[in-house]
């Protein structure tokens, strides 16, 4: 139904049922009341492209995220806002890709001093260096910028919407898988990767639902060791085929997407370890395909990327509300479904 025939069955002109959708300028409380209930009657939907016309407005939004190599986690999320903007730009959304080094905190201070400056209506952003990230959150609220988070949540930040994995839940899931998989007392090592030092509270929560699992299951009586493992330190990989290849090791979890190198390390020393990692990436695919890596646990980081911009089509052009968080299923991918998923990555 046109706004034409709303006015119409309402008996009101057109400029008055203009005002109550767009909720501007005088109308009586029983006639804004007369027509908002035909609106909901007729289930009113907006002509959004014709706004976009109207309005002959474009909306930039900022997307700050890690740098990646091909194959890597971060260019899925980014492809699917590419995705999105292919099928949303022509409402007037443009999106300004800004890439830190999330290796460095002055890296990433550089870039979100540039999102500022740029001014832009919205912000998607990849909060992989918790404090500076939400010391940017705070910087965007008080320029009254909306910004929508992915992959990891920040507390007491006022963002227009969450999207991603309840990641102590996913810990939590990869203790029952694993630990299904070993001997009651067996050993389980929990392998960090990493080439930095900032604090990533998506493999915290990873690590902490993993060990809330294991210590809420009485039956079970695991020896759990971590071991962290510094890519800066020239002998990491020598390390890292140490804690593979110790005495007793049942299982490992690895709580990112580079368990592809614990499996790589498992497949040349021709180990068999039970191994849970996180993240459908091309690098983890052949190892899954192989067998060596037995679950992935998946987080749709393309999904991410799309719903991020998408939230922002709604938000800015269609002006509807958007929900505040949206977790994401904790998808379990196994070597006997992994072909179901296929579509989902970039392979190279």
């Amino acid at each position: 139904m046109t706004i034409k025939e709303i006015a119409k069955k309402a008996n009101v002109s057109l400029g008055t049922v203009d005002r109550v959708l767009h909720d501007r300028g005088k109308v009586s409380r029983k006639t804004k009341e007369k027509i908002l209930a035909i609106l909901e009657e007729v289930n009113y939907q907006p002509n959004v492209y014709a706004r976009g016309l109207a309005l002959n407005k474009s909306f930039i939004v900022a997307v700050l995220v890690p740098d990646f190599e091909e194959g890597e986690y971060w260019e899925v999320p980014s492809l699917g806002i590419k995705k999105a903007l292919k099928n949303l730009g022509q409402f007037g959304l443009k999106v300004h890709f800004l890439y830190f080094d999330q290796n460095s905190v002055k890296s990433f201070i550089e870039r979100a001093a540039e999102v500022l400056e740029l001014k832009p209506d919205g912000v998607i952003l990849a909060p992989v260096i918790d404090y500076e990230a939400t010391k940017l959150c705070f910087k965007l609220k008080a320029e009254d910028i909306p910004f929508t988070i992915i992959d990891s949540k920040i507390r007491g930040c006022d963002h227009l919407s969450f999207i991603g994995q309840d990641s102590f839940q996913s810990g939590r899931l990869a203790a029952k898988l694993l630990v299904s998989s070993v001997s009651k007392n067996g050993k389980v090592l929990i392998i960090s990767i990493k080439n930095n030092e900032n604090h990533n509270r998506t493999l915290h929560r990873r690590i902490e639902g993993f060990k809330d699992f294991t210590l809420q299951d009485i039956n079970q009586d695991l020896i759990l060791e971590e071991v962290n493992i510094d890519q800066r330190n020239t002998e990491w990989q020598s390390y890292l085929e140490e804690a593979c290849s110790a005495k007793d090791v049942d299982g490992i979890y690895v709580p990112s997407s580079k368990v592809h190198f614990v499996a790589e390390t498992l497949y040349n020393q021709k180990l068999s370890i039970k191994l849970v990692g996180n993240d459908l990436i091309s690098k983890n695919y052949k190892y899954l395909e192989s067998g060596v890596i037995d679950y992935v646990i998946g987080q749709r980081p393309e999904t991410q990327g799309y719903m991020a911009l998408e939230n922002f089509y709604k938000s800015l052009v269609a002006k509807q509300e958007v929900k505040k968080s949206i977790f994401l299923p904790l998808d379990i991918i196994t070597k006997e479904n992994l072909m179901y998923y296929k579509s989902q990555i970039e392979l190279p």
